[in-house]
Order: structure tokens, then sequence, then C-alpha cells
């Protein structure tokens, strides 16, 4: 069995949690790949590969849903299941926190685990550029604080409403519990094939919609002189010119998690965080 470990490089316990899973893995026999900041924050020789290069029947992505973000769209294989332990403050991605990493590395060796798989957003820019695919979302938003956008939203070809807002979200099932849940968007339960659409702060009647993962979402920017941001997972940024259109849809390509709860019971625990936070 291999496996890849990556972690935050900026927090000594995420550090030390990371150095703890690469020995609990090796004294089972697994061979593991560490991704190289990590590898040179603990002090490796040798065994170290790039994130685009990280690679093995799972990864274990030590950090806060930023970490499991950034390994879901940069490492090489999309399908490679991912074990999320939670250094960040929610950690919607995640799976379990540091304590729990030894019983939690004992039931994934003893296969007592299901795989989640989470849809993602793939979007283009008309006449532009193919932006990566999305775990949790794409958001149109405004380039200046303070300015709306005028929009136009269409499903499948039909004009559906025009808005003036901050931006538009189209957020994934798993997205829909991030920035879609604090803008007013419907939580959508893993499994179901949906997009989220959702405004933000809008200036009309319209908040929230979710419609089927194979519908072809619209979103054209009808300012004339009101350029725009379209930011995939708050990582990757494209400017949109004014008239820019952007079409969304369910992406074939999924990412899967390692996953040892229903998804109601850490819905529950997160939003009793939430709640308290």
């Amino acid at each position: 069995m291999r496996a890849g470990v990556i972690s935050r490089c900026d927090l000594d316990r995420a550090l030390e949690t990371a150095s703890k899973v690469i020995e609990l893995l090796r004294a089972r026999g697994v061979e593991v790949s560490v991704e190289t900041d990590t590898a040179l924050a603990l002090g490796l020789d040798g065994g170290n590969t790039n994130l685009a290069d990280l690679d093995g029947d799972f990864v274990v992505a030590i950090g806060g849903d930023g970490t499991i973000l950034r390994v879901a769209m940069e490492m090489r294989r999309a399908e490679t299941p991912i074990f999320g332990v939670n250094m960040g403050r929610r950690g919607f991605l995640s799976e379990v926190d540091p304590l729990e990493v030894e019983k939690a590395l004992g039931w994934l060796m003893e296969g007592n685990y299901y795989l989640e798989e989470a849809m993602k957003v793939q979007s283009s820019v008309k006449g532009g550029d193919t932006l990566p695919d999305a775990l949790n979302e794409v958001l149109i938003s405004t380039s200046l604080p303070s300015k709306m956008l005028l929009l136009r939203i269409s499903i499948d070809g039909q004009a559906f409403t025009e808005i003036q807002a901050d931006g538009v979200l189209i957020s994934s099932p798993t997205g829909s519990t991030a920035y879609n849940l604090s803008a007013g968007g419907s939580i959508v339960a893993p499994g179901v094939d949906a997009l989220c659409v959702t405004a933000i702060c809008p200036y009309s009647y319209f908040k929230s919609m979710v419609v089927p993962s194979s519908a072809t979402i619209r979103v054209e920017l009808l300012k004339p002189k009101t350029e725009a941001m379209a930011i995939v997972d708050g990582r990757n940024f494209t400017p949109l010119n004014p008239g820019a259109i952007l079409e969304a849809t369910g992406s074939p390509h999924k990412t899967r998690f390692i996953r040892f709860r229903p998804f109601y019971a850490r819905l529950n625990r997160r939003m009793m965080y939430l709640h308290k936070g």
C-alpha cells in the first residue's frame, strides 16, 4: 500500500501530526511519499515529491479546508481518496481531529471506512479560459468593493433572471456547506446530483435555487464598464471583462474522501461548532 502526506507548514502542531502520521503509516508497512514543502519543514531526506506528482492509494491532508482544496485542485489524480485531518477552525472537508488520527488510521488499515464521491463544478469563460474544476464553488464577484454587478442568469439557454448583486455563486453539494451556506443558500447532501446557484447580497427577490448538475448555468455581465472576477475555490482568479459570459455545469471528475461518519452526523457536529462560534 502507498500513501501521500501533505501538511500545513506554518503550524507546529500540524507538522507534529504529520510526523506522527508518517511514523504510524510506515510502522504498518505503508510506503509513504511526503509532499516537498512538508518534507523540508520536517527535515526529511528522500521520499518526497511535489504536490502535482503526489500519488498513492490515498493522500493524508493535514490542515484546514484550504489545504484540502489545494490538494483536490493540484494532485496528480483527481480520484485519489483524501483523508483529511483538521487543523483549521471549521474543517468542513476534513474527517478527523488530530487526537483521532491513530484510531482512524487503524480503521483505514482494517477497511472500516467508506468513500464519499464529491461532484465538482466545471466552468469556462466564453471565448476565453477554461477554469480549473471547483470542489466547492465558482464565484463571480465584483472587482471593487461597494460596486454591484448587473447579471443575467440563464439555465439551459433559458433566461431566468437579471439581478444586481455583489456576485453569484455556483456551488457543488460539497461547497453548499461553505460560502454558499454563509450567503443563505441551501445545504445539498452528498449524492444529490445538483448544483446550487446563490446570489451574494442581491438587490432583488432572487436569492438561491438548486438545479440539476447536468444543467448549463450561464452568467452574463451586463454593465458595459464593470469588470468582475471569477474565483475558483478561493484559489484561482480570472479577470472578467465587461460583457463577459461564464458557463458552468457539473464536472465528470469527482473528488473522493475517506469517511468514517455519516454525512448528517458530520453536519451536526459542524453546525454545532458554528452555533457556538
